[in-house]
């Protein structure tokens, strides 16, 4: 078992996404990733796609995501599974706090199939 405080933690920032590996390799994690996403109003993730099904939770905020060619809306207290293979996108409308799990080691690809290495992964 290991146990990490807030203290512990570095926040990793891109294109107004604030994103903090919370079970990762380095702090443990053998089977299941999970990070805390931020986002600013205003902001997107950049397009892309997993080979396995990844979950979000909202905890604060609202706004939308495209996934392949559909568009959803959420706010807080929404859960989004978003499908794996599927390119997705989340945009903010507001400030956005948000928790995202999928298996570890999952790759997470850019819409043309070349992996992102995400450094909140690690």
């Amino acid at each position: 078992m290991a146990i990490f405080t807030r203290a512990q933690e570095h926040t990793f920032e891109l294109h107004g996404n604030h994103m903090v590996g919370l079970a990762v390799p380095s702090r443990g994690a053998a089977q299941v990733e999970v990070w805390r996403a931020d986002m600013d109003a205003g902001a997107a993730t950049p397009a892309h796609q997993h080979d396995h099904e990844e979950i979000v939770i909202v905890l604060k905020g609202r706004g939308h995501a495209r996934i392949g060619n559909d568009e959803i809306t959420f706010q807080a207290g929404d859960t989004l599974i978003l499908p794996a293979g599927r390119v997705h996108q989340l945009f903010a409308e507001t400030a956005i706090e948000s928790i995202a799990a999928m298996p570890l080691r999952s790759p997470v690809r850019t819409p043309d199939g070349q992996v992102m290495e995400l450094p909140w992964r690690t």
